[in-house]
């Protein structure tokens, strides 16, 4: 599933993901084989603002050959708006004109200034109650800027997607096959759960504690971590979360991990992306790194099929 753009990838070299954000630029190399587990090839960040990433991105696609290469795009979630709406009584095809106008009343911007996509939850998420629609806001400019960025790298562009999307890609490689995974992603000022079974996602929750202020008020970040997994417990009725997985932190990552592992009733563990991509190195791939390329790597791991 691509929000907002997405067409076929027909390239033979692999797949790039790409996460543009407000200090830098992540890129991640993936390459697939049939019968095969997929293999990262790359995982680069580089620092710079907005203004220079083009530039950079441009330049590290010419050193590595990767010229052509079909990129999938993850907004970081500072780029677009994201809503959980009640889904109007209307066909499929007819969901995401009809989203535009629940949206609405929603956003500051004008409706012909913004570009609106959505899902829907799977069909026993809410136990016969009112279905739900996820909703995916992002400003025309905003996605000219990263057509304009991928163009001017000489990439392809595949698709244009989500972070709650990427982490479900993750997710699908870790291990989601018929079961209920969650995974945490702590940023400096926010984070963000998620919960899926296979390749459906059930629920995905943006929080207000980042790293920043779990260091002050650990136990508010806490609180809020469980209350969203005793939702999808209780109200949605898929039965308990077999797992959760932290993903990577630019820093702290063994202090944080131990100290939710400690206030948690749930079985907390890490996830290393060495541990998805065997034959990664700790200098080659060290948790820094992870943290800041975890985005790009989801965005690289999304298949036609989904």
């Amino acid at each position: 599933m691509g929000l907002f753009f997405k067409r076929r990838n027909t390239a033979g070299g692999g797949l790039l993901g790409l996460e543009p954000g407000p200090h830098g630029i992540a890129l991640a190399h993936i390459q697939r084989a049939p019968g095969q587990a997929p293999q990262l090839r790359r995982c680069v960040y580089l620092e710079g603002t907005p203004e220079t990433q083009a530039d950079l991105l441009k330049q590290i696609v010419a050193e590595h050959g990767l010229n052509g290469t079909s990129v999938n795009v993850v907004l970081h979630p500072s780029a677009y708006q994201f809503f959980l709406l009640e889904a109007p009584d209307v066909p499929g095809d007819e969901l995401r004109d009809a989203m535009r106008w629940r949206v609405k009343d929603l956003i500051s911007e004008p409706l012909e200034d913004v570009v609106v996509d959505c899902f829907a939850l799977p069909e026993d998420a809410y136990r016969g109650r009112t279905r739900m629609v996820y909703c995916a806001v992002l400003n025309k400019s905003r996605m000219n800027d990263v057509h304009a960025l991928v163009g001017h790298a000489g990439l392809s562009l595949a698709s244009i997607d989500i972070t709650e999307m990427a982490l479900r890609n993750l997710g699908l490689l870790a291990g989601a096959d018929a079961m209920n995974l969650a995974l945490l992603r702590l940023r400096t000022s926010e984070g963000l759960i998620t919960v899926q079974n296979s390749a459906d996602l059930y629920m995905a929750r943006r929080m207000e504690h980042g790293l920043a202020r779990a260091e002050q008020d650990l136990s508010s970040m806490m609180l809020e971590i469980q209350r969203s997994l005793d939702y999808y417990e209780s109200q949605l009725g898929k039965g308990y979360i077999s797992r959760l997985l932290l993903l990577p932190m630019k820093q702290d990552g063994e202090r944080t991990h131990q100290a939710l592992a400690a206030g948690l009733a749930v079985n907390l563990q890490r996830l290393d992306l060495r541990d998805l991509f065997p034959g990664q190195s700790a200098s080659d791939l060290p948790e820094s790194s992870q943290a800041f390329c975890i985005g790009a790597v989801g965005a690289a791991l999304r298949q036609d099929a989904s």
